[in-house]
């Protein structure tokens, strides 16, 4: 017989050893063993959004209520303007959280807090009435309207680049900074500051539970470094959304703004609720920016009458486009507050070992040679040393059912030796 042919026959045939490792697989499987390492994952389905369901009330003005943006809610007095696609509509449907809108149209702060507001011949309640302890987030917008911002635009209309004005008695004027009223905007808004955190109090006082997110005002009129090439944003008030103020006025009309924000902000986060920012990330999308990219309307006249000229209401507001970019700051903010925590992996749990009760030795009856007879409570269940070092039963058995084919495996080899030095 040549010693190829042994080489080959001493070897086990092919696909033994795979099937023991398989046996032995299924043989841990059936003990518990192999398991342990899949017990307690997580699976991403078990995490649930932690707004879900959580009481949001939104007040504010009409960069809260969406005017003029999609469908009106038809549950709210039509003055207040309050859309149903406004950013708090789509920040309750993206978060899942329950919302109660009682933004308005024309709210000031004292609308807010302690003055029904006037619609439609009659009132609605002040805002915070909305807010209790059981709240769990409030966005605000209010400010803008104390400087009665929409009037000024309407002010600040303009014929051409350089003046004069249009609107009625003004056609002297060649910029709005001439009127008094408007010229001393600046110094009022220190004042307004005031009253801005006086209301954001009230708002904590009725909502102690809440985290409370104020949003400011999106960009209106572009700062010099977002001004088109030719460095005017000058279009004609008779063109529908056009920016029909001088270029002296622009920046001008910029700076109130800014003022007005920065003003918001400090207010806000003296009084520990969340500032979203929104004026400088809108910078380059402002009234003056192409219609694809603006975030807010450009001026609508109504000249029916000519020496009464009417700016729409939607004029200098969010468009869609602007509605949604304060939802999305408005998502992040929120969301950041409330982050999803993972559900913690379950333990397997430890097998409980009884230690033996511990025996005092007891010397040896001399007259008995017999050895003794093993306890009962011992019988059966194996070795009692064994369970108090944590080795338990079915680890015994993988450990035994592996010895005995690895036993089984060197019989086969020795008596294959045999055979083969017999022939």
């Amino acid at each position: 017989m040549s010693s190829a042919l042994t080489r080959r026959e001493s070897r086990p045939p092919r696909g033994d050893g795979l099937r023991r490792w398989v046996a032995l697989a299924a043989v841990l499987t059936v003990a518990g063993i192999a398991p342990v390492a899949l017990a307690g994952s997580a699976s991403a389905a078990d995490v649930a959004l932690p707004t879900a369901g959580l009481k949001y009330v939104a007040i504010g003005d009409s960069y809260s209520s969406g005017l003029g943006i999609g469908t009106v809610n038809p549950d709210v007095p039509s003055d207040c303007g309050q859309s149903l696609d406004n950013f708090p509509h789509q920040l309750a449907a993206n978060l899942g959280l329950d919302l109660t809108d009682v933004t308005c149209s024309g709210a000031q702060a004292e609308n807010l807090t302690t003055v029904p507001q006037p619609v439609n011949g009659s009132t609605v309640p002040v805002q915070t009435a909305a807010l209790d302890a059981s709240t769990d987030v409030v966005t605000i917008t209010v400010g803008g309207n104390g400087l009665k911002f929409t009037t000024v635009a309407a002010a600040c209309a303009a014929a051409t680049a350089n003046g004069p004005l249009v609107g009625p008695g003004l056609g002297a004027l060649t910029s709005c900074q001439q009127i008094p009223g408007i010229a001393a905007l600046p110094s009022r808004i220190p004042l307004l500051g005031q009253v801005i955190g006086a209301t954001y109090a009230a708002v904590r006082a009725a909502a102690p539970n809440a985290k409370i997110f104020v949003l400011g005002y999106p960009s209106i009129a572009p700062d010099a470094a977002d001004l088109p090439a030719g460095g005017s944003c000058f279009s004609p008030v008779t063109q529908p959304g056009g920016f029909p103020f001088t270029d002296a006025d622009t920046p001008f009309l910029h700076t109130i703004e800014q003022t007005l924000d920065d003003t918001v902000q400090t207010q806000a986060e003296a009084a520990g609720f969340t500032y979203v920012p929104t004026f400088a990330e809108s910078r380059g999308h402002s009234a003056c920016a192409p219609a694809a990219e603006s975030y807010v309307n450009g001026v609508f006249v109504d000249f029916t009458v000519p020496t009464s000229p009417v700016i729409d209401e939607k004029s200098l507001h969010p468009n869609a486009n602007g509605v949604g970019f304060m939802a999305q700051l408005a998502e992040t903010a929120v969301a950041k507050a409330f982050p999803v925590v993972a559900p913690q992996p379950t333990a397997t749990p430890t097998p409980t070992v009884t230690p033996e009760p511990s025996v005092s030795p007891v010397a040896p009856d001399p007259s008995t040679t017999a050895a003794a007879p093993v306890p009962a409570a011992d019988a059966g269940n194996g070795s009692s040393a064994l369970a108090a070092t944590g080795v338990f039963a079915p680890m015994l058995i993988a450990v035994g059912v592996f010895a005995f084919l690895a036993v089984l495996a060197g019989a086969g080899m020795m008596v294959a030796r045999r055979r083969l030095q017999r022939g």
